[in-house]
């Protein structure tokens, strides 16, 4: 049975055999604010769609506040982070906005 090599270039810069490929560049360690599986929710979801622009970020947040939203921020790049579905659902129609792949209970059009 043939073994399969990999040539790649180690990191002090000499190209090498190995048994396993190379590590792809692309899937480098996750960021603080990613969290998977029984902690998804704990950082929070993050959502470039529903965000602002940086220079209204203040006035989003009053807004939130007065509406009752206590589950919802603004990172300083305008994208919005919601605490939980049921905040993110009320919040998204609160907006007029929806998810295109909505699940039971998220925010989704009233007719398609």
């Amino acid at each position: 049975m043939v073994r399969k090599q990999y040539l790649w270039t180690d990191p002090d810069g000499v190209n090498r055999w190995h048994d396993e490929p190379a590590p792809d560049p692309r899937f480098k360690k996750q960021t603080k604010d990613v969290s998977f599986g029984a902690n998804g929710w704990s950082t929070g979801i993050s959502s470039d769609s529903a965000g602002i622009h940086p220079s209204q970020i203040e006035s989003f947040r009053e807004d939130a506040q007065k509406q009752g939203f206590t589950g919802v921020d603004f990172k300083p790049d305008g994208t919005a982070v919601f605490t939980s579905r049921s905040q993110r659902a009320a919040y998204l129609k609160h907006r007029g906005l929806y998810d295109r792949d909505a699940g039971y209970g998220d925010a989704s059009p009233d007719n398609i």
